[in-house]
């Protein structure tokens, strides 16, 4: 299974954690030991590979793309992040569950796709929040520009 976000190994921040601690001091780090894992887990033949490698291994590849787009993720509030977090280690874990001989290359694949399509909708939803909030400010100064005549 995906290690949650609570204790998993992604850096974001909950409600239960500070944010020096949801976020790596060195991303780079941290992005060469979930390199590592993946490499470990690759090595293995595929006969021997448990669900646990599986499931070890999706985690590994999640965390690697949060960590490779946290540049991007910084352009979000934290519970967006938080949720796109949730929702793809819910998808993952769905994902390893249901498929438990996949390849490492078909996770890989999966974690990629729903990572994208996680970000496409993060993306489309903040951009919906922020046409409401210029709306708004229009529909404001046109009332403002009412009451100054």
């Amino acid at each position: 299974m995906v290690a949650p976000v609570n204790g998993g190994s992604r850096p974001t921040s909950t409600a239960k954690t500070s944010q020096a601690e949801a976020t790596p001091s060195d991303p780079k780090a941290e992005r060469a030991k979930q390199q590592a894992i993946m490499d470990d887990i690759s090595k293995k033949p595929a006969d021997k590979l448990t669900s646990e490698d599986r499931a070890k291994y999706a985690d590994a590849v999640g965390t690697d793309k949060v960590l490779e787009n946290q540049a991007f993720l910084g352009f979000f509030s934290k519970s967006t992040t938080e949720t796109l977090t949730k929702k793809l280690d819910a998808d993952v874990a769905a994902y390893t569950k249901n498929n438990p001989n996949a390849s490492l290359d078909d996770i890989k694949k999966h974690v990629t796709d729903r990572f994208k399509a996680q970000m496409f909708s993060a993306v489309v939803a903040q951009k919906g929040v922020d046409m409401a909030i210029a709306n708004l400010k229009k529909q404001l100064q046109k009332a403002r520009d009412g009451f100054d005549e």
